[in-house]
Order: C-alpha cells, then sequence, then structure tokens
C-alpha cells in the first residue's frame, strides 16, 4: 500500500500532517498501537489489495481515515464500495456516527463521501481541512 502514493502531496491528501514523507510501513505499524484502532484492507476476487481504510472508536464516534484507493484500480466505483464498507464496519462497532476530516480542494474525496450520505461541517480550528459527518 506505501507504493499507492507517489509523494508527499499525496501523502498530505491521504492521511494530513499525521504521516510524514516517504511513507512507511513502520508508520502504519505504530498508528495500529492507537486504542480504538482497526484497520481494513479491500480485496478483490483474486485476493489482491485494491483498497485501505481505518477506523478509531472513541466512545460511540468512529473516526473514518486515511482512505485510499490503489491507482491502478481508480475510476472504477470501487471508493464508493469502501466507504460503505467503512460505514457498515462503524456499524458493527456500534457507533453512533462517523467523523472525518477531508484535504479543502480534495474534490473526488469530497464528493464520494457526501454521495453516501455525509455532511460539511465547517472547522474553523484546521485552516485547509473540512469536517464531515454521518449520523448511523
Amino acid at each position: 500500500m506505501t507504493g499507492w502514493i507517489p509523494d508527499a502531496d499525496a501523502l498530505n491528501l491521504f492521511t494530513g500532517p499525521r504521516l510524514q514523507w516517504p511513507l512507511t510501513a513502520e508508520q502504519l505499524i505504530d498508528m495500529e498501537l492507537l486504542d480504538g484502532f482497526s484497520a481494513w484492507i479491500a480485496v478483490d476476487e483474486e485476493l489482491t489489495a485494491v483498497g485501505h481504510f481505518d477506523l478509531t472508536l472513541d466512545h460511540r464516534t468512529a473516526r473514518l481515515g486515511r482512505v485510499i484507493i490503489d491507482p491502478e484500480k481508480r475510476g472504477r466505483g470501487l471508493a464508493h464500495a469502501l466507504i460503505h464498507l467503512a460505514i457498515a464496519r462503524a456499524r458493527e462497532l456500534d457507533a453512533d456516527e462517523i467523523q472525518l476530516n477531508v484535504i479543502a480542494g480534495n474534490g473526488p474525496a469530497s464528493r464520494t463521501y457526501e454521495r453516501a450520505g455525509f455532511t460539511r461541517h465547517p472547522t474553523p480550528l484546521r485552516p485547509g481541512v473540512e469536517r464531515m459527518f454521518l449520523a448511523l
């Protein structure tokens, strides 16, 4: 999956300032130590990884992060399927809502989330970041 992120700009769209370029597997593994954290890999019929997302559960709120589709598989509707999978997993974790941040200007991501029912809320404390919510 680290190969899906070709440069620092793509890494910023993927995770914001949390991780540093160049992305390493160790950085992702370190995130697994966070309380309430779970990471998910979506695979195709050949069991090849096609997407990734993670959820961090805090009480009854799931935080969706690091959503990505294999660049070679984009444009096939997989992002919509991946987001619906994330919503299903959040429900299984007994969350009441899902929150996420998307980098302002990342139109494809914002449209995907809106299509799944997420709504935008301004975040004056983090310029350049849009916060989105979905009640479950």
